[in-house]
């Protein structure tokens, strides 16, 4: 696509190569949070001391507090100044990371406050012994905190030394700096562009409408998937049927009239003798504007506004724009926000290249000195491996491209450079430009939102992140701010959403209503990511079996895929200890907990511990407690302690039952539970559940009369899922579900022999699963139920027993985007016309007297994926499956024989229609042995197992 010539790179390279500046900002960010919280909630508890010398030592430590509040929030605007840059001296380095050492040892000690204060809440004879002892705890934390305060004190002093002015003016002006690098993609030639053929159609249709006035266009996608490669070529190509033109690189800290003089002089380089640029270095807003407006006067022009981070630059260019033109202005973001400045039919969003494209592009690149650009075939194995790292990322498959193609070509070389890439990527100087500009993203975030992100971080590399897991171990840290009356979830999924549309996120999945289910990180941004996090302190990552665990003040600790059985475990001041599928001993764990008592996350994902050690219950702290896929046999008694807890995550255990001590975590919001891998295996719940009024989300506990009685107390549920349901519970349960105004999923299943009786159901939620017998006569009223509701997106009807009458009811449900059905009856499934208009996912499965499928036109008409297996009796495809134009997945699993020989013949034939042949070759056949099939909601969804 390109090649930089030694002198333009060496400049880009001055430029990009950084002297690694040691954030603070976040830190600072997320202290100043947990400070707030205290002294909201401390002032209420020295109030209401009976000791007068606790409550003065109380009042003198928030007054401390305070104070230390003042002094970060000062020092707080001065770090983001300066962590926006990328060359940072050594002086303001030395200060940034001065603070952050003084901000930890500030959390250890608010913490610790935290911790003391919380050991209080016990009986009336232990409390009043606690606060006698506590007092020469507070008089202690005051005196450090002063210490502390001092320390910030000097620290400010010295910040007047620091003018972060001098840190912009290179940043931004300096030759060479981030707002030339788009200037190089002008050099490229016609044959290094490798995969943008369709977008480029795509854009030049778009520009030469010719519809008259201004357009809008929005090109956008994460930074280095060659945007900018995109737009520079396409304007390149078509600029010269335009009476003007300008490209305008915009710097994520522009300044007015220095924009106004790059675009007079972009368009005098155009256009030299229409305009006259003398003098403009030393003319102001208003003598430039009149100058800019008279040239594009009655001109048909283009303009680009390559890199955007705000829309307020979009405004302030449509501001002194001449009115009445038909002017064309492509902007270039990574934000989707600013993205939709155009009208939707005029956003592209820019993707990852495709495999094939990806891998002919580093060809073009590393082996450039071979005519034929081919991959010698013992290195196949090592480049393929390195385009796969790159993930379809243009930006690092040109930078690794370019410097493998000066590397010998060995095996050995490769297989050395694929083992260091990570390393390459973050200190050789030829590639870490490439992290570099991926930076730039994360240093537009605000504190809150480059916590969220570096927490990601630690999970592994190309894991699937469930977005509630994640947004709720967000909560469970202290990372999300309250919102008014807005619950901290729902900011949290904000949180999520903001990094999505800043392509710092990808999205797996979604549902129906577009909300992300799952999500996760492009690997160069994981590798971004994990640097900047150990730079932080915030998380140290362990994956090795041979290494051995980090020393040192660590906030955070990821071990993964390895083995600490017998790990030496030093001293820790941990929040969080994340271990993900590997082996720890019991007592090694137990030595982690020991000296981590001010802990807030425990994830024990796939572990094999079967019992939880005592030391756990002695985390006043924990807010969140993963045990989901370990060999925990059973919750102890002592659970009742955690009186901060928040969520618990037991999925896939060998839980039977909940103790009742369970009804003592008041703040708990998330129950999150199940006996083996299956929904239908849930748990006995703790007696008088119905306590644990802050619930909001449920899964999966049995039925018992005494909790279908009594659980309407639970209003704050969103997602209910419960088993052994008889059928005298329907009616009781589904009155009280019918009266949870929040609630968006729910999932029932009925007691073997059991059949579940709808009539009484008439709820809102967005997600209905019943999983067993269900009474045909009843499906009339729930169908007119929802379809009253209009709310429902995705119906399940598992092991349902419907037939063509009872189905043919739910046809009415017109707010339907998946439906499921398993376990129907009929010899007959029957699509009426104008039924299901929004339907986008059908499964159907094991459907044993099933003979005959039948889609009426007009039926199903944006239909995308249809799944059908375990129908034995179905030997033709679906009689009028051509009318599913939008028609994208068709799979279907374990076929008869005289179906597939069908489907082989039909398509030889010659006279088979367009629309016929497109299903044709659609069609997926899958057999028992790699059958993917229909899953059911029986079965655990990845999003609650955090995977």
């Amino acid at each position: 696509m390109i090649a930089i010539s030694s002198n333009a790179g060496n400049l880009f390279f001055k430029f990009a190569k950084s002297s690694r500046h040691v954030m603070a900002e976040a830190v600072v960010g997320s202290l100043l949070f947990k400070i707030g919280s205290a002294l909201m909630i401390g002032p209420v508890k020295s109030t209401c001391s009976i000791l007068t010398r606790e409550a003065s030592a109380m009042h003198n430590f928030f007054d401390e507090m305070e104070g230390i509040k003042a002094e970060l929030e000062s020092i707080q605007g001065f770090l983001h100044e300066a962590e926006r840059f990328i060359e940072t001296p050594g002086n303001i380095k030395n200060f940034i990371r001065e603070i952050r050492t003084v901000a930890f040892d500030i959390e250890d000690i608010v913490d610790e406050f935290t911790y003391k204060l919380n050991e209080q809440n016990r009986g009336v004879v232990a409390k009043t012994i606690k606060r006698v002892t506590h007092v020469k705890t507070w008089y202690k934390l005051t005196k450090m905190l002063r210490k502390r305060k001092s320390q910030l004190g000097e620290i400010q002093k010295r910040k007047k030394e620091y003018d972060t002015s001098g840190i912009v003016k290179r940043g931004e002006t300096q030759e060479g700096g981030r707002r030339r690098t788009g200037e190089y993609e002008h050099f490229k030639m016609e044959g290094d562009l490798t995969g943008i053929d369709e977008n480029k159609k795509k854009l030049m249709d778009m520009l030469n409408n010719e519809d008259s006035g201004n357009h809008v266009i929005s090109v956008w996608g994460m930074g280095g998937v060659g945007k900018t490669t995109l737009v520079t070529h396409v304007y390149n190509t078509i600029k010269r049927s335009f009476g003007g033109c300008a490209w305008i690189a915009v710097s994520q800290t522009w300044e007015r009239d220095q924009l106004l003089r790059e675009m007079l002089k972009e368009l005098h380089r155009e256009d030299p003798n229409g305009i006259n640029i003398d003098g403009i270095e030393t003319k102001d807003f208003r003598s430039l504007v009149p100058i800019i407006k008279n040239y594009l006067r009655d001109k048909r022009y283009l303009l680009i506004l390559d890199d955007m981070w705000t829309s307020d630059v979009w405004y302030f260019i449509k501001g002194i724009l001449p009115e009445g033109t038909a002017a064309r202005i492509i902007l270039t973001t990574r934000k989707q926000d600013v993205a939709l400045l155009a009208p939707e039919q005029q956003i592209m969003e820019i993707i990852p290249l495709r495999e094939h494209h990806s891998w002919d592009l580093f060809c073009k690149t590393a082996f450039k000195k071979n005519n034929t650009n081919t991959c010698p075939e013992e290195l196949t194995m090592w480049a393929r491996k390195i385009v796969e790292k790159c993930e379809g990322l243009p930006l690092c498959i040109l930078a690794i491209g370019g410097v493998m193609a000066c590397k010998e070509q060995t095996e050995r070389e490769w297989k050395r450079m694929w083992e260091d890439l990570e390393h390459e990527l973050e200190h050789n100087p030829n590639i870490e430009y490439v992290t570099r500009i991926i930076q730039l993203s994360f240093a537009d975030l605000s504190c809150n939102l480059k916590n969220c992100l570096l927490y990601s971080g630690t999970f592994p590399e190309d894991y699937k992140m469930s977005a509630s897991y994640l947004t709720n171990q967000w909560v469970a840290e202290g990372f999300v701010e309250t919102r008014g009356r807005r619950a901290e979830k729902d900011v949290a999924v904000d949180y999520l959403n903001e990094l999505v549309s800043r392509c710092l996120l990808q999205v797996v999945r979604r549902k129906p209503n577009g909300e992300v289910i799952m999500c996760r990180l492009h690997d160069i941004i994981h590798s971004m990511v994990n640097s900047k996090s150990k730079e932080e302190e915030f998380c140290v990552v362990h994956g090795s079996s041979t290494s051995s665990l980090p020393r040192g003040k660590v906030r955070r600790m990821s071990i993964q895929f390895c083995n600490v059985e017998n790990a030496s475990i030093d001293e820790y001041s941990l929040r969080s200890i994340f271990i993900f599928n590997s082996k720890i001993s019991l007592d090694s764990l137990c030595r982690m907990l020991r000296s981590s008592k001010l802990l807030r996350v425990l994830d024990l994902y796939y572990t094999s511990i079967e019992k939880l050690p005592e030391e756990v219950f002695h985390l006043f702290n924990l807010h969140y407690l993963g045990l989901t896929y370990t060999g925990i046999k059973e919750l102890p008694k002592a659970i009742g302690r955690l009186q901060n807890l928040q969520y618990l995550y037991a999925i896939g255990t060998k839980i039977i039952e909940l103790p009742n001590e369970l009804t003592k975590l008041r703040r708990l919001r998330v129950l999150l539970v199940s006996h083996g891998n299956h929904f239908s295996n849930g748990v006995m719940p703790p007696k008088e559940i119905w306590k644990l009024k802050n619930l909001q989300e449920i899964k999966v506990i049995k039925a018992t009369d005494e909790m279908v009685r009594n659980f309407e107390t639970l209003t704050k549920l969103t997602v209910f899922y419960i088993t052994e349901i008889r059928s005298k519970h329907c009616e009781e349960l589904f009155t009280t579900i019918n009266k949870l105004s929040h609630l968006e999923e729910l999932s029932v299943q009925a007691k073997d022999g059991e059949v579940l009786q709808l009539e009484a159901l008439n709820t809102s939620a967005s997600k209905i699963v019943f999983n067993g017998q269900v009474e045909r006569t009843s499906v009339p009223q729930f169908s007119r139920s929802l379809k009253n509701h209009n709310s429902i997106n995705e119906l399940g009807l598992l092991n349902s027993g419907l037939d063509e009458n009872s189905f043919s009811c739910l046809q009415e449900i017109r707010s339907l985007r998946i439906l499921r059905l398993t376990g129907y009856e009929g010899n007959e499934l029957c699509f009426h016309e104008m039924s299901f208009l929004i339907l986008r996912e059908l499964k159907v499965q094991e459907a044993p007297h099933l003979e005959r499928i039948e889609i009426n036109k007009g039926a199903m008409p944006n239909l995308e994926e249809l799944s059908i297996s375990e129908c034995p009796g179905v030997k033709e495809l679906p009689r009028g499956i051509e009318y599913l134009s939008k028609l994208e997945l068709f799979e279907w699993g374990d076929p008869d024989e005289t179906l597939v020989d069908m489907v082989q013949k039909e398509m030889t034939e010659e006279q088979v229609s367009e629309d016929r042949m497109r299903i044709l070759r659609l069609i997926t056949f899958k057999y028992a042995a790699h059958l993917q099939g229909c899953s059911t909601d029986s079965e655990l969804d990845s999003e609650d197992c955090g995977s």
